[in-house]
């Protein structure tokens, strides 16, 4: 097997300078192969070559996990030949799924609007006196510049209902923002929403900025929303990964930029077995402390599943582990965008048929998501664990989460195209708005969740006040004496006046009921 899966990674190796040299024809496309494993060798082949293939050669879009599940490829023009008869030779089934890359995103993402000058960009909102264009048309990928902008306006614009807060710092100096909606109270609890941590996934960039634009443009007409401000405190970050995703907007119809999924984190180096595999950035969703640099990561650099030197040795994934920790004891919910393959994910993901305690309930939450969000377009999602749905991964941000911070409802999103799909991170541009839309009707299922737990906290304390109310009285008749004669003595001796002269010392609340 290790001769095999040496043969194999030295067919990917790049072709030697006296090939190249010789070879003055422009390179062909970058194509996108769909391979089925039918063999658990075939099976055990791809996941080293998953695990270890520098992604400039072979960069996967979908993990290879069962044996006849397919696995999407994308592999450069200097070796696609190779690749070809490496799949012949081993008897692979397989279908080339996109024949040139570049073409495919000319035809779906060149026209993109880049400008934040542009009328196209900010549109003020119809019978709104708040005077500042709040709406950011939606349908379109826009500039992390732009979409930083678009937040800062809102906070210094709508002070009541939305704050702006700092995650952190990225390597290339650029500040993680995001909103925060509603009016914090103590006992409120707490949803963080985020996406971008993978920086080609854009539909799930979009769909956390569809997210914003919904609250801020239906916050007085929309009952649930205006529910939503009211009872929870709802923090929602649309690009973890700004760093990588400026770097996939570099040179948009070329498929080694557009494909980058790390952070931009410098180069590291490690052996290989064959040679010095030295790359740029880190898979920020494998660099947290769970399971760090177990089952689905890598040690090695040019892999784009690279965990990193250690758990939390990347600035973003530090200081938002950081900001969660800091929410600790509130934060209920939290909810990962990512795209693609239409799931729902839970945890935990390390290993089949390993749950958290609160299974069942974290189950139900995640199947009644998921048929809401069916509703409106007839989307089929699944939902699971990891291992069960799609593939084992270690060092991810929600069962960290999970984990650590013990919340409740932690769920990782996969958005459309279905996993089926070849086009997965090119997503249509007209399937942005129904993509957000639906992804937003099964995310209120897990908000309506946390409201109404807390309405219902709020409707149990009333009661309780209303009982203690009913059975306040005074036990002995001298408290209004005591009281006139001692002014101190209700907080002096609390413990005994709340049990003798509860109501003339106002300590109604302190009655058990």
């Amino acid at each position: 097997m290790i001769l095999r899966v040496t043969l194999l990674l030295l067919l990917l190796l790049p072709i030697a300078t006296t090939t190249t040299t010789h070879n003055t024809t422009s390179p062909g496309p970058f194509k996108v192969y769909r391979v089925l494993p039918t063999t658990n060798t075939q099976l055990l082949q791809l996941i080293r070559l998953f695990e270890t293939a520098d992604t400039d050669h072979a960069d996967f879009w979908h993990a290879p996990s069962v044996i006849n599940g397919t696995v999407d490829i994308m592999v450069s023009p200097e070796h696609t030949e190779q690749f070809g008869r490496f799949l012949e030779k081993h008897d692979y089934t397989y279908q080339v799924a996109i024949e040139d890359l570049k073409q495919l995103l000319i035809e779906k993402e060149a026209n993109l609007v880049t400008h934040l000058d542009d009328d196209h960009v900010f549109m003020k909102r119809l019978h709104d006196d708040v005077g500042f264009h709040s709406r950011l048309r939606m349908g379109e990928y826009y500039s992390y510049s732009v979409l930083s902008t678009w937040l800062q306006r809102i906070a210094e614009n709508m002070p009541d209902i939305a704050e702006l807060f700092k995650v952190g710092t990225t390597v290339e100096g650029r500040e993680i923002f995001g909103l925060k909606f509603g009016k914090d109270t103590p006992d409120k609890k707490i949803v963080v929403i985020d996406a971008g941590i993978h920086a080609r996934e854009w539909a799930a960039i979009h769909t956390a900025s569809y997210f914003i634009n919904l609250i801020v443009n239906n916050r007085d007409e929309d009952p649930q929303i205006k529910n939503y401000l009211n009872t929870i405190v709802l923090y929602i970050i649309p690009v973890l990964n700004p760093d990588g995703y400026e770097y996939t907007r570099t040179d948009k119809t070329n498929p080694r930029a557009r494909m980058w999924r790390k952070s931009r984190s410098p180069r590291a180096c490690a052996f290989d077995g064959m040679r010095n595999s030295c790359c740029m950035g880190v898979d920020l969703n494998r660099n947290f402390d769970f399971r760090f640099a177990e089952i689905g990561s890598s040690r090695y650099p040019c892999s784009e599943i690279y965990h990193g030197s250690s758990a939390f040795s990347e600035p973003e994934s530090k200081a938002y582990s950081q900001f969660l920790l800091s929410l600790k004891g509130r934060l209920e919910a939290y909810i990962t965008l990512h795209s693609y393959s239409q799931l729902w994910i839970y945890s935990y993901s390390h290993r089949k048929f390993t749950y958290a305690p609160d299974i069942d309930e974290t189950r139900r939450v995640a199947a009644k998501a998921v048929a809401e969000l069916g509703r409106m377009y007839g989307t089929k999602y699944r939902h699971g664990t990891g291992p069960e749905i799609i593939y084992a991964f270690s060092g991810g941000s929600t069962d960290w989460a999970k984990e650590t911070l013990k919340i409740k409802y932690s769920y990782t999103i996969e958005l459309r195209p279905g996993y089926e799909e070849w086009n997965g991170f090119v997503l249509d541009k007209n399937q942005l708005i129904p993509t957000a839309k639906e992804t937003w009707a099964g995310v209120t299922v897990v908000l309506d969740e946390v409201a109404n737990q807390w309405q219902s906290s709020k409707t149990r304390e009333s009661e309780l006040n209303r009982l203690r109310q009913e059975k306040c009285a005074d036990r002995l008749s001298g408290c209004a004496y005591w009281l006139q004669t001692s002014p101190n003595i209700c907080r002096a001796s609390q413990a005994t006046m709340a049990r003798d002269c509860a109501k003339t010392c106002e300590l109604c609340h302190m009655i058990a009921v």
